[in-house]
């Protein structure tokens, strides 16, 4: 399965202990506070369960997206070019 996961977090250890878990589960960051990739459904999980209590429900939010693969074909960046090896570690995928 695919995802993608953004979040925003205040807190400097919480938000390094989310690069890490996401790293982790082998999902490649696009951007600052954006990772995105092909996981295992617990790295996933994990993620989820180590971060949500850590975050202040006033100031923090972490959004989890799976992605079937025609969604994470259609997918479309602009600027930065990427190739579809680094994110998507297939070579079935296509961006447009």
């Amino acid at each position: 399965m695919y995802y993608l996961i953004a979040y925003d977090i205040s807190n400097d250890k919480t938000r390094r202990l989310a690069v890490k878990l996401c790293k982790k589960a082998g999902l490649t960051r696009v951007q600052r506070s954006l990772f995105m990739g092909a996981a295992p459904v617990p790295k996933i999980q994990d993620i989820r369960n180590e971060l949500s209590p850590l975050l202040d429900p006033k100031t923090d939010s972490l959004t989890i997206q799976p992605l079937d693969k025609a969604a994470y074909q259609r997918l479309s960046f602009t600027g930065k070019k990427w190739s579809k090896k680094d994110i998507a570690r297939e070579h079935d995928i296509i961006f447009i």
